[in-house]
């Protein structure tokens, strides 16, 4: 079975910088706020390029966000 996508790492890595809302997110991001909420809400999942920003700008790897299901 694939790994599912967690937003939970994202958000609280994001929140212990300050950023609690998915406009702060977007913006330290540089991308859209519509991407960015789709994610939150677990419409869509981060590729490549985002994911790498995300990593970038919070720490998180893919690893914590896709984690392994037991």
């Amino acid at each position: 079975m694939p790994a599912r996508f967690d937003p939970a790492p994202l958000r609280n890595a994001a929140a212990q910088r300050g950023h609690y809302n998915v406009t702060a997110i977007a913006r330290e991001l540089g991308l859209p706020y519509q991407t960015v909420i789709r994610w939150t809400a677990g419409r869509n999942v981060p590729g490549g390029p985002a994911l790498a920003a995300i990593e970038r700008a919070y720490g998180v790897t893919a690893a914590a966000l896709f984690p392994v299901n037991a």
